[in-house]
């Protein structure tokens, strides 16, 4: 049924109270309204429609066949108009709505997977949609809106965009089990000069490797790129076949691969830091709920 686009939900809701009830008096009351104003508003949509809803005797009200067919419809615009409301004030409050989260595969940990469990228990009407993209995508599509927030390593570098540290890991070495490496007690930066290493693609690494590689060059140590991974499991896996060696952050720990050896790096590296970041104006409610599990780490 097609409706004038004129008719507004009150004339609906004032029709309904009176059909429900089959009493002017009974909805006029309810209404808290004048019943002379309540017959004045039944006969405008009336008017409004061009037909008659009610058959009124001094005695009794009822429907006419028009007005049982415009009480069906009217329970389903009304339904889609209170649920519609409720949506309304609801994501005014940031209970309901979509973020769209960039995240890097190092930080899919045990860490991330509880706070972001938190976060939907108390927030169930939120959609996360994940991307699963190198620091460098986040931060490109971050800057045309196209992400609400990611999970990303710094520098950041736009001055449109804010950020905060989330977590820290302490990089570890990442070796092939049967490498003379994986034996020794105690690493030096020395011992890298001349191993091959997997290191993710340049355009994809975003400086990881830097602090790693000064601490080897100021050692008189430089290790040979023999192999790139375009992503971090790539990268385990060629590690894991024997293939070279590479810096890595500790929390691929978790994720027990055959062959791989994890082992404490020679000290003076610093914690490689996972960064929240988001568009400096946007003040969505659903984005701040989300930064408030992220409380900023003391010191950073």
């Amino acid at each position: 049924m097609e409706y004038d686009q004129s008719m507004e939900l009150r004339h609906l809701r004032y029709f309904m109270a009176v059909a429900e009830g089959l009493s002017f008096r009974g909805a006029a009351e309810k209404l808290n309204l004048a019943q002379p104003a309540l017959s004045a508003q039944i006969k405008s949509l009336e008017d409004e429609l061009g037909v008659k809803l009610f058959e009124r005797t001094t005695r009794s009200v009822n429907l006419t066949n028009a007005g049982r067919v415009l009480m069906e419809e009217a329970k389903g615009v009304l339904k889609a108009a209170s649920r519609a409301e409720a949506r309304a004030r609801n994501a005014e409050h940031g209970l309901v709505g979509t973020l769209r989260i960039g995240i890097i595969a190092p930080t899919a940990n045990a860490w991330l997977a509880g706070v972001l469990g938190q976060f939907r228990a108390k927030h169930p009407g939120v959609q996360l949609s994940f991307f699963d993209l190198p620091s460098i995508e986040q931060l490109n599509r971050l800057r045309e809106h196209e992400l609400d927030v990611g999970f990303l390593r710094p520098p950041i570098g736009l001055p449109q965009l804010d950020y905060q540290v989330v977590e820290q890991s302490q990089q570890v070495l990442a070796l092939p089990s049967t490498h003379r490496l994986a034996r020794k007690k105690t690493l030096e930066w020395i011992d890298f000069h001349d191993e091959p290493m997997v290191m993710m693609h340049p355009n994809l690494q975003h400086g990881f490797y830097d602090a790693f590689l000064a601490r080897c060059a100021r050692a008189g140590a430089t290790p040979r790129v023999v192999q790139i991974a375009n992503d971090i499991h790539t990268k385990m896996w060629l590690i894991s076949a024997g293939l070279g060696l590479a810096p890595t952050t500790a929390t691929v720990s978790e994720v027990r691969r055959p062959g791989l050896t994890l082992r404490p790096l020679p000290p003076g590296l610093p914690p490689v830091q996972t960064v929240l970041v988001w568009q400096r104006t946007d003040e969505s409610p659903v984005l701040a709920h989300f930064r408030a599990c992220f409380p900023p780490m003391t010191g950073s």
